[in-house]
């Protein structure tokens, strides 16, 4: 099985129609292209008739499939959910932009929310979608956001929620694959071991650095957000050093001496470490940090208490696993 696209047939459109005819062995998932412009229409083949309507004068273009179990299925996925949800984001945005001409800065704060809690609503319904659906249906719309949900560190879960139907289809098959090199950054999950070195050249491990509870954090002297984070993390440091909290901070810096000088101008008195490859760093890679600061918390097993935390956050992460 061969993770590639390939074609399964073209044909030309005249006076705004066309056909296609041929038979398959299973269902499959397929996209239909018009040449030329920016459509894609997912489409699930069984050996049926269908029907497909595409209004090119919408921007963006509309359609619709009938026909097929399975293709039902979808489209009552992308009318149910798909469509509701986008309706909802179209008008929100259509807010922020009217508070961003009237400088409503408490405005743009509120509708920004609103548009996350929709972002929210999308991964509650597709997992509700997923557990009562295992078909092709579910591995389909988790496969056309592999690349989003590998980097967010969230397609393991998906997955988990497939039945044996779906992780037994070929696009099953394709993420399983996706799935076994992800690292699992969830709550309770063992973060790996990893080791780097000190601006002294001492290799240090994250496991061999034994404390109750640690913070590992992704940082860089060139990062302003990481800056104005350390006075922070360094205040819970002293807080919390002789209870049992280490901080085990990776730089994503490429030049020894601004590493130096950032640890030494904002006084961070714990474990330093780099390999200075910036965002070349395997660990990094492996990890899929797409900015920083990025702060673990991790419990004296080496296991996740949480993850991407800051401020208050953070405070009362480390607060409620030092106890």
């Amino acid at each position: 099985m061969a993770d590639k696209l390939d074609t399964l047939g073209r044909v030309e459109v005249r006076n705004g129609n066309f056909q296609l005819a041929g038979m398959v062995e299973k269902p499959r998932f397929v996209w239909l292209e018009v040449e030329n412009r920016k459509l894609k229409i997912p489409m699930f083949l069984e050996n049926t008739s269908y029907s497909v309507l595409v209004d090119m004068k919408e921007q963006p273009a509309t359609w619709r499939v009938t026909g097929g179990e399975l293709q039902q299925v979808r489209e009552r996925f992308k009318r149910e959910v798909e469509d509701m949800i986008r309706e909802k984001r179209d008008s929100l945005e259509g807010e922020y932009q009217k508070c961003a001409e009237e400088k409503n800065l408490f405005g743009k704060f509120h509708v920004r929310a609103l548009l996350e809690g929709l972002d929210s609503l999308y991964e509650k319904k597709e997992d509700e979608f997923i557990r009562e659906n295992d078909n092709l249906v579910s591995a389909s719309l988790i496969y056309v956001r592999l690349s989003a949900l590998n980097k967010n560190k969230m397609l393991r879960g998906k997955y988990e929620l497939f039945g044996d139907s779906a992780r037994n289809s070929i696009l099953g098959k394709i993420l399983a694959r996706y799935v076994e090199n992800e690292v699992d950054l969830r709550k309770g999950a063992l973060f790996p071991d990893f080791t780097l070195q000190t601006p002294q050249g001492k290799s240090v491990s994250l496991y061999s650095v034994k404390a109750k509870v640690k913070i590992v954090d992704f940082w860089a002297s060139w990062c302003g957000p990481c800056r104005a984070e350390n006075p922070h993390v360094k205040e819970l440091y002293e807080k919390y050093h002789d209870k049992g909290l280490e901080v085990i901070s990776v730089s994503l810096d490429d030049k020894k001496d601004k590493w130096q000088k950032a640890i030494e101008q904002d006084g961070l008195p714990w474990i330093h470490v780099s390999d200075l490859q910036a965002w070349g760093n395997p660990l990094v890679k492996m990890l899929g940090i797409q900015g920083i600061p990025y702060l673990i918390v991790l419990d004296k097993d080496n296991r996740i208490v949480g993850t991407r935390l800051r401020g208050e956050q953070l405070d009362r992460c480390v607060m409620e696993a030092i106890r």
